[in-house]
């Protein structure tokens, strides 16, 4: 039985539409979904990533499996997950937590949390450290996902990783005022990789 855990891990691990459909199997994804994963995956694939779909296409929670697989792969990595709002990037740090908080996902990499939410390193709605030992050996001190509206104030955290999703909304994308404050955020996350 530990051999098949074992294999099924290195499968999930090593692609990421496996790892969807191993701790998500109650997600349908059509060809447009399995075609944006093969291409943030592929091995030519730049460090910046820009996906442009409509509305309703699912992005940001494939976006969030993304998130969850890149830890799981690299547990002493650091997210910066940026949203418009600190609300919004909030909920799909909560959509991260849930995944890895799964009894699917527990099964295959218990390791990666503590079971006991209230002796996990860090659990909060706007910051969350995976348990895994890796982290410790690393010396590792930013948290594993910060979630950041775009005006919230990150100098310190040293990220490995930043998403940005749902950055330009209606709020902030039909004024000169807005375009210019999204356009100031983003040039000064232009010089980190950004995962898309």
């Amino acid at each position: 039985m530990k051999e098949t855990i074992d294999q099924i891990r290195e499968a999930a691990e090593n692609d990421l539409l496996t790892f969807i459909n191993l701790v998500a199997p109650q997600i349908l994804l059509g060809a447009v979904h399995e075609e944006v994963i093969r291409w943030w995956t592929r091995e030519d694939a730049k460090a910046n990533q820009l996906l442009l779909l409509p509305r309703g296409h699912q992005k940001s929670r494939l976006l969030a499996y993304r998130a969850a697989w890149w830890i799981t792969k690299n547990p002493d990595t650091t997210i910066l997950y940026v949203s418009a709002t600190s609300a919004l990037a909030e909920k799909q740090l909560l959509a991260i937590k849930n995944i890895l908080d799964s009894p699917i996902y527990r099964r295959y990499w218990p390791e990666m949390i503590h079971p006991d939410e209230g002796k996990r390193e860090k659990w909060a709605v706007s910051e969350i450290c995976v348990d895994h030992p890796k982290r410790k050996t690393e010396g590792i001190r930013d948290s594993t996902v910060l979630a950041a509206g775009l005006t919230t104030n990150t100098t310190g955290f040293h990220a490995d990783i930043v998403c940005l999703d749902d950055i330009v909304v209606p709020g902030n994308a039909y004024t000169e005022d807005g375009r210019d404050k999204v356009s100031s955020a983003y040039s000064q996350l232009a010089s980190i990789w950004i995962l898309s």
